[in-house]
């Protein structure tokens, strides 16, 4: 593959990466309640500001409180942020949406169902996954033990940080040392379901300029071994009644639902007060089963999937020009067991961008390279079409953008805001995403807020390049064959959002913040059944189907309104958070076939008539209407602290294709009832630097379900200790 070696050497050579993000370390546990309530964030517009100046809707999670809430990964931490949809699937691992957009296309392939619109980062370092979008996040290399703080910035940001941040980007901001010489601070903690955590971390500082850190983590957690056989809609408790092809190496740790551990190591060097250089590199190994793909070869969706990675990532920020350049490689099996579905991968980001200050001016312009490279010949035979992809492919994006911050009338008046150009490798056209923002504060206790926005999504590995042959054994050596092959003309997924905010303080220790939304998202993409053809019954093979990726009509409109609150009184702080939103379906067909396709239960055995293009408008259902939660601390003495946590939902109801190969309202079909979800952690410091605690998560014991076919992790306790020298 041919790489633009002259950008990326020039942007090193400047060397001044986004590590603002890391800059500037506070120490959280010190702060008052009330300054708690005016954190500083970045990730809204990509300078340091108080979270109620942010120009966008946005939220700031702190290591505090995330200790204090008793989180026992970053993915169940998300809980505490309002307008994130988490679902746990088993034991640790779950399905996370930015305000919705979950399921979509119903009636699809799990795959589809998975966020592929929300950009995760990692001090600005991109973590999406390109094979078919999103985040594996049992495959981040860091834990709880390294988070600084957690931004997410709800709606439409590519002019911030380029294509996927569609429905919002959740950034992870890591420690960074601030205390001269050595400092050494960790968590362990056991719980029901066999489950172990255990953090990590030593850092020393030589001076002002100076510092290194390697930090450690290790997750090994259980779960009951149950399985659903999609076949009869039955529970069964051992794998070898699944009836699958060589189940012992689809699932060599039935009783496990995650075993990971990762390294990571810093290196930072700030030479002036506006200098500031970090070097990041780990590794992670990972194994969860989850839901996420289809499991070919199966009868449960259930699936096994491992993860090897290595990174390196190089930041500066020296006099208003940042630079970041990022370096991923990895190994992945996503269906593990499944032949032909391994792969290894590599992603290299290149950032730079340049502040120009003009009298209450700010411009930003910038520019920024990614590639993406999937191979898989080195596990299929390629030249037998054994794999998914079978070799190499690369998916490429250069991409510029010009952001302006500008205030008046004694800064009252903020317009912020940005226009984008990104150009992939298929389809080679510019795109343009746009965000403009006003906000108006009437007083220092009032801001209002409008926003218009447009964000792309990237284009897929598997959408523009799969080629995947099966072959189904008849009789007397004959087969029958099904090819799915990618598209490179794809009108690649966007969407459009308008929204209205409002933040107050009602008072010097009650804040309010409220958002209202509208957005339509549309190019959704999906695996369409095409025309099957005959050979001679002599031939080796008499029967193919060809399957494609094709644009449907599908268009999703969504209204919705976020409220959340933050009240701080003596040692007490109670945030309570609720949405509620619509999510419509116009122009949907539940019929993925052509009208040349073969008859089949799929298409009423008429797909003349009930094909892609035989649409309706309909209500969603999987995304719920309603969900919300709440963070109750109260610091009972210097010693003691109590914190109460709840997360809820409205039901849902899931579709799968198995809806439309069954037809029996059962298999394909998980009716998801509303859950309440009530945690509750007790702490003990005997001495400031060391913590005790005993931890319980799901204290209702609400062993409903939440994802499809998936488990009802049951009541867990835990007990631990958290030290800090």
């Amino acid at each position: 593959m041919k790489k633009p070696i002259f950008l990326i050497a020039v942007l090193y050579a400047f060397s001044t990466g986004v590590s603002w993000a890391q800059k500037d370390s506070v120490d959280y546990f010190s702060l008052s309640l009330e300054e708690l309530m005016n954190i500083q964030i970045v990730s809204a517009s990509k300078k340091a500001e108080s979270l109620f100046d942010a120009p966008l809707s946005a939220s700031v999670l702190t290591r505090e409180e995330i200790r204090n809430a008793g989180s026992t990964s970053i993915m169940e931490a998300l809980r505490l942020i309002p307008g994130v949809i988490v679902r746990e699937q088993t034991n640790g691992n779950y399905d996370i949406h930015v305000r919705g957009l979950d399921n979509v296309p119903p009636n699809s392939l799990i795959l589809s169902s998975t966020n592929t619109t929300t950009l995760v980062m990692i001090n600005n370092r991109p973590v999406y996954n390109y094979l078919q979008g999103g985040t594996f996040w049992e495959s981040l290399p860091i834990d709880l033990n390294d988070v600084e703080k957690i931004e997410v910035v709800r709606g439409p940001s590519s002019t911030l940080y380029g294509p996927n941040a569609v429905s919002g980007v959740i950034n992870i901001i890591t420690r960074h040392t601030d205390k001269q010489g050595w400092s050494v601070n960790g968590s362990t903690q056991y719980g029901t379901q066999n489950t172990s955590i255990l953090n990590g971390r030593a850092a020393y500082q030589f001076n002002d300029k100076w510092s290194v850190a390697v930090s450690g983590n290790y997750q090994d957690r259980g779960r009951d071994v149950v399985y659903i056989n999609n076949r009869t809609g039955e529970k069964v408790t051992s794998i070898d009644d699944l009836g699958a092809s060589d189940v012992n190496a689809r699932y060599p740790h039935p009783d496990k639902s995650m075993i990971k551990y990762g390294v990571n190591s810093t290196i930072s060097y700030s030479p002036k007060e506006k200098a500031q250089f970090n070097l990041n590199a780990g590794l992670q190994d990972s194994e969860v089963q989850n839901i996420m793909f289809d499991n070919t070869g199966s009868s449960t969706n259930i699936n096994t999937i491992t993860t090897d990675s290595r990174y390196v990532d190089f930041q500066s920020s020296t006099y208003g020009l940042n630079t970041q350049i990022s370096y991923t490689d990895a190994t992945q099996y996503p269906v593990k067991g499944m032949k032909g579905s391994q792969y290894d991968y590599n992603v290299t980001d290149a950032s730079l961008e340049y502040e120009i200050p003009i009298k209450g001016l700010s411009l930003k312009p910038g520019v920024t390279y990614r590639s993406a490279t999937y191979d898989d010949s080195r596990y299929a035979n390629v030249a037998e079409k054994g794999g998914i992809l079978n070799g190499e492919k690369t998916m490429e994006t250069l991409g510029g953008s010009l952001r302006a911050d500008y205030s008046l009338l004694n800064e009252k008046l903020r317009f912020t805001g940005g226009l984008r150009m990104d150009k992939f490798t298929h389809p080679g056209d510019w795109l343009l995403s746009y965000q403009a923002a006003v906000n108006y504060k009437l007083n220092t206790s009032n801001l209002f807020r409008v926003v218009y926005s447009k964000a792309y999504r990237s284009p897929f590995i598997f959408d523009t390049y799969v080629d995947y042959h099966s072959l189904q054994p008849l009789a007397n050596n004959m087969f029958m064959e099904a090819s799915s092959t990618g598209n490179k003309n794809l009108d690649l997924l966007n969407s459009k959002m308008f929204e209205l905010g409002y933040r107050t303080m009602l008072r010097s220790n009650l804040s309010l913040d409220i958002e209202g939304y509208h957005t339509i998202t549309e190019n959704y993409t999906a695996l369409i059944l095409g025309a099957t053809t005959i050979t001679p019954q002599t031939a080796p093979v008499i029967g193919h189907t060809s399957l494609t990726i094709e644009n449907i009509p599908l268009k999703v409109r969504q209204q919705g309104v976020t409220v959340s609150v933050n009240y701080v009184v003596n040692k007490l702080q109670i945030k309570p958070f609720v949405s509620f939103q619509k999510t419509k379906l116009e122009d949907y067909s539940p019929y993925f076939s052509s009208t040349a396709a073969t008859p089949s239960a799929s298409n009423n055995m008429d797909p003349a008539t009930y094909n892609f293009n035989n649409v309706s408008d309909v209500d969603h259902k999987f995304t719920p209407s309603a969900y919300g939660g709440a963070y109750i601390n109260y610091a009972l003495s210097s010693k003691f602290n109590f914190n109460l946590n709840a997360y809820w939902f409205s039901k849902q109801t899931f579709y799968h294709k198995d809806n439309f190969t069954y037809k029996d309202g059962v298999r394909g079909v998980e009716n998801i009832d509303s859950k309440v979800l009530l945690n509750a952690t007790v702490s003990y410091a005997p001495i400031k630097q060391l913590r005790i605690f005993v931890n319980g998560r799901n204290l209702l014991n609400r062993k409903s379900i939440e994802y499809y076919n998936s488990d009802a992790t049951p009541a867990m306790i835990f007990g631990g200790i958290n030290f800090d020298f």
